[in-house]
């Protein structure tokens, strides 16, 4: 299936392309820079469920995504696909891909969980399945609303942008 069904433009992909090279630099900075400090035994002591997940390179991932969100906005681009630079925010194609990042996580979680050996996975598959639609029905909308609400403002940044990169070349011309 495929959701994108416009032709790129070669001029979005060039831009998004030095856009995502930037990001990489920063990851790969950030992430020799955790293999430094593991090497030198310098790491801080988290007593956590989540003490497994380096927080350092958790922590690079997400700025180098932000990072990378922040630029192709300054050049009025809020993805890198053939919504790159729409004038009306394209609902059904984020709405879907919400539901689908929903869905993938809520899985994840409930492999993981159970291979990790939660109290619910030794009951049967009815309560397998019972623990899997609850956590369904609170991962989804929530995955859904956050993946919305980012790609939204994106839009409304990068449309101002563009707005604005138009004037000035409208002011120019004249």
């Amino acid at each position: 299936m495929k959701l994108i069904r416009k032709a790129k433009d070669e001029r979005v992909i060039a831009e998004v392309n030095r856009i995502y090279k930037i990001g990489f630099n920063f990851l790969t900075v950030g992430i020799l820079a955790d293999i430094v400090l593991q090497v030198m035994n310098i790491h801080v002591e988290v007593h956590t469920p989540l003490a497994s997940i380096n927080l350092l390179e958790f922590g690079v991932v997400l700025v180098a995504q932000f990072l990378c969100l922040a630029l192709m906005g300054r050049k009025g681009l809020m993805d890198d696909n053939a919504y790159a630079e729409a004038d009306r925010y394209p609902w059904k194609h984020y709405l879907m891909q919400g539901i689908l990042a929903g869905v993938s996580v809520c899985v994840l979680i409930c492999v993981g969980q159970y291979f990790s050996g939660a109290a619910w996975a030794s009951l049967g598959l009815g309560y397998a399945l019972l623990v899997f639609l609850v956590q369904l029905v609170c991962i989804v909308p929530l995955t859904t609303i956050i993946l919305l609400g980012i790609t939204y403002v994106s839009f409304r940044y990068a449309l101002r942008r563009r707005v604005q990169k138009e004037a000035v070349l409208g002011e120019d011309d004249d």
